[in-house]
C-alpha cells in the first residue's frame, strides 16, 4: 500500500458499539491507496475495498469485531487519535510521535519501496526526489532528515516528471509502479529502480480504547499472520533475486563446513516416536531454556561453526539449521522453537519418501515472507538438500537458512547493480 498518499485507518470512539452477531462494530478510516485500499462503486454507495482492508477486515473479525470502513485524509485521522476522539487508525509507518500516544500492532500490511529514476543512477544527497504528498513515503524521508524536492498529489505525475528530468528520483511502492507500468508498458522501457526499503505498515490504537479493551490488540496480532499471508509473497524477480544471494551464502557455507559430517556426529534416535517424544519435550521448555538434548546439539563442533559464521552475516543470516533426513536437528547456530522439522515446508519440499530412503526432491525452497514478532523483521526460509557421498538422488539431510528479506535485496542490489522493475507487481 503506498501509492497511498498515506493509508490510514481508524477505530472510531466506541460511544456505544454496535453487535451485529456476537461482534462489537468499529468505524474504520482509511486513504485512498489502490490496490490497498479504494472505493468500489455499488448499489448501497462506495464499498471501501483493497488488500489491506482485507486483512484489517479478517483480522478484526477473528479478533471478536466487526468493521464499517469509510475513507479519510490522513490528517484528520492523527488529529481525532491524539486528542482520543476515535480508537486508531492504520496503514502507517512507525514514527516517535505516534509511538508516545498510541499502541502499535504487528504490520499490517509491507509496501516495498523503490527509487525510480532515469539512465544514470545520482546520488540521493545531491538528488531532486519526488514523492506524493502526505504518503508514508514522504513522511518516512522527513523524519531521516531528507527534505523531497517535490511532492505531487497523484502517483502517475512523478514517471511524468522524471521523464521530464523535472526530478532525479522518485520514491513510490512497487506495487503501484507495477499499476501504472500495466496501463504505459513504454514506462518499464524508460526507468530504472533501486531497492530502498520494505516499509511495515501498522495499526495504531489510542491509549484509553487499549487500556478498556486489553485483550483486543493480542487478539488482532495473532490473527494476522494467517490474514495476511496471501500478499507475503516474494515476486518472481525479488524470488530470482534471493536464489542468488542464497547461493553465494550455501557455496561459502560448503567450503568451510563439512555438512556430511556433522550430520553423522550428530544425535540419532531408533524410531520416529522417540523423536516426537524429544520434540515434545523441546518445546515445552524453548525458548526458554534448552533440554539436555539441546545442549547437547549446541555444544558439538558443527554447531558452535555455524554460529561463528553466521556471525560474519550479522544483519542477513538469522538462523542456521541443519537436519537429518529424517527432519531431526543434528546442528544449529542457535536455540531453535522445535527439534523435529520434519513437518514443515523447509524440509518437506526439499525431501520426499520413496519407500524407506529419502531422496532428492528439489534444488532450492525459498519460503513466503514472514513478521519475526520477537526481532520485529520480516524474513524468509532458504532450505537445499544435503546429498548422499553416491550419486543416487538420496540425501543426508536438509540445511535450512533464515534470511532479513530487507537485508538480502539490498545485498543483490549491492553486488549486482540496478534492475529495471518488474512489470506483473505480484
Amino acid at each position: 500500500m503506498s501509492v497511498r498518499v498515506f493509508t490510514v485507518v481508524i477505530l472510531l470512539a466506541v460511544i456505544s458499539p454496535i453487535a451485529t452477531a456476537g461482534h462489537e462494530v468499529y468505524s474504520l478510516y482509511t486513504f485512498k491507496s489502490p490496490p490497498y485500499q479504494y472505493a468500489n462503486p455499488s448499489p448501497d454507495g462506495p464499498q471501501v475495498i483493497g488488500e489491506t482492508v482485507a486483512t484489517i477486515r479478517c483480522a478484526m473479525d477473528l479478533a471478536g469485531a466487526s468493521t464499517h470502513i469509510r475513507l479519510m485524509p490522513q490528517s484528520r485521522a492523527r488529529f481525532a487519535l491524539q486528542r482520543n476522539l476515535v480508537d486508531g487508525y492504520f496503514a502507517v509507518d512507525p514514527s516517535p510521535a505516534m509511538d508516545e500516544t498510541a499502541v502499535i500492532s504487528h504490520p499490517v500490511a509491507l509496501e516495498k519501496w523503490y527509487w525510480f529514476y532515469r539512465d544514470v543512477w545520482p546520488e540521493v544527497g545531491a538528488a531532486r526526489i519526488g514523492v506524493i504528498g502526505g504518503s508514508n513515503e514522504e513522511a518516512w524521508l522527513v523524519n531521516q532528515g531528507v527534505q523531497p524536492s517535490m511532492s505531487v498529489s497523484s502517483p502517475e505525475q512523478l514517471p511524468a516528471l522524471l521523464n521530464r528530468h523535472r526530478i532525479d528520483l522518485a520514491l513510490m511502492d512497487q506495487r503501484v509502479m507495477a499499476a501504472l507500468q500495466a496501463e504505459q508498458p513504454s514506462l518499464g522501457q524508460t526507468l530504472e529502480h533501486r531497492f530502498l526499503r520494505y516499509a511495515p505498515l501498522h495499526l495504531y490504537l489510542n491509549t484509553s480504547f487499549a487500556t478498556e479493551h486489553p485483550g483486543f490488540m493480542t487478539q488482532f496480532n495473532r490473527q494476522l499472520a494467517s490474514c495476511m499471508g496471501q500478499h507475503m509473497q516474494l515476486t518472481e524477480e525479488e524470488h530470482l533475486h534471493v536464489a542468488s544471494v542464497a547461493n553465494q551464502l550455501i557455496r561459502d557455507l560448503v567450503s568451510q563446513i563439512n555438512l556430511p559430517q556433522a550430520i553423522h556426529q550428530g544425535p540419532r534416535f531408533d524410531t520416529f516416536t522417540d523423536i516426537l517424544i524429544q520434540d515434545t519435550i523441546w518445546q515445552a521448555l524453548a525458548p526458554e531454556q534448552p533440554t539436555p538434548l539441546a545442549s547437547e546439539i549446541l555444544a558439538l563442533p558443527a554447531s558452535q561453526n555455524l554460529s561463528r559464521w553466521q556471525a560474519n552475516h550479522p544483519d542477513l543470516i538469522t538462523e542456521i539449521l541443519l537436519t537429518d533426513n529424517k527432519g531431526a536437528l543434528v546442528a544449529m547456530s542457535q536455540l531453535s522453537s522445535d527439534y523435529w522439522q520434519g513437518d514443515e515446508p523447509k524440509f518437506q519440499e526439499i525431501v520426499t519418501e520413496v519407500g524407506l530412503r529419502a531422496e532428492h526432491k528439489a534444488d532450492l525452497w525459498i519460503s513466503p515472507i514472514r513478521y519475526d514478532a520477537s526481532t520485529r523483521q520480516f524474513q524468509i526460509t532458504v532450505s537445499v538438500p544435503v546429498p548422499l557421498q553416491e550419486p543416487n538422488n538420496g540425501v543426508e539431510g536438509v540445511l535450512s537458512l533464515g534470511l532479513a528479506i530487507e537485508e538480502t535485496l539490498q545485498n543483490f542490489e549491492q553486488s549486482n547493480g540496478n534492475k529495471r522493475p518488474a512489470p506483473d507487481g505480484q
